[in-house]
C-alpha cells in the first residue's frame, strides 16, 4: 500500500470574495454597538434626581446614614456616606435599586463602628 499526500485544493476567486464579504458583515456590529451605547445612556436619563434619592435614603434608613451624597453621571449612580453597620449600607443599595433598577450603582458608603 502506498500513502498518498492529500493537498488542499486552492480556493477559487469567487470563494475568497465570499469569505471577505462575510468578514465585512461580521465587522458591522462593532459600529452598531456604539449606537446601542447611546441607547443605554438615554435609558439612564430616566434616573431619578440626586436630591430625590438622598431624601429617600435618609427616610428609608431613619436618618442613620450620615453625610449622604448622591452623584448621577454617565457611569451610573454613586452614593457616598457614613453608616454604623453593613446592614444600613446594604439598605442604601436596596433603596436606590428600587428607584433605578437598570442603572449601575456604586455604593461608597463607609461603615464606621463606634
Amino acid at each position: 500500500m502506498s500513502l498518498q499526500i492529500l493537498q488542499k485544493p486552492r480556493r477559487a476567486f469567487a470563494e475568497e470574495t465570499t469569505i471577505l464579504d462575510g468578514l465585512r458583515k461580521s465587522l458591522k456590529p462593532v459600529v452598531e454597538q456604539s449606537a446601542s451605547v447611546s441607547a443605554a445612556a438615554s435609558q439612564w436619563e430616566s434616573c431619578p434626581e440626586a436630591e430625590e434619592l438622598e431624601t429617600e435614603i435618609v427616610s428609608g434608613t431613619h436618618q442613620q446614614v450620615r453625610n449622604i451624597k448622591v452623584r448621577c453621571d454617565h457611569a451610573g449612580i454613586t452614593v457616598y456616606g457614613v453608616s454604623s453597620s453593613y446592614y444600613l449600607k446594604q439598605l442604601v443599595t436596596t433603596i436606590v435599586q428600587t428607584f433605578a433598577p437598570s442603572v449601575p450603582l456604586m455604593n461608597r458608603v463607609m461603615v464606621k463602628v463606634k
